[in-house]
């Protein structure tokens, strides 16, 4: 993962390659109609580790958190644009949207 600088501070760098788990599996359940397969993304994600095997979720969940690290302190839309570039749809509005899903992730089986 690169540094890049930020008004004095150093701040990671989102790169979509450092993530192949979220790039391979998010996008499979948070595409477009998501919203009517599953009704929300933290659906979507539990009936994902209800479908994965346990490598998959421990690695979705690590990747998960990292990514949750790289951009935190960020506005929601550059999360957005960075879960865009991994593929998936959905465009979270709320930090709680996103910590529903940490709170799914951390609870999983793997």
């Amino acid at each position: 993962m690169t540094q890049e600088k930020n008004h004095g501070t150093e701040k990671s760098k989102f790169e979509p390659a450092n993530f192949p788990a979220l790039g391979d599996y998010l996008p499979a359940y948070l595409h477009e109609e998501f919203a009517d397969e599953y009704g929300t993304a933290a659906e979507a994600v539990k009936t994902f580790l209800a479908d994965a095997s346990g490598d998959d979720i421990q690695n979705l969940r690590e990747e998960w958190t990292l990514f949750r690290k790289t951009l935190a302190g960020r506005p929601i839309g550059d999360v957005q644009h960075a879960l865009e570039a991994l593929g998936v749809a959905w465009h979270p509005e709320t930090e709680q949207e996103l910590a529903a899903i940490d709170e799914i992730l951390s609870r999983a089986e793997a």
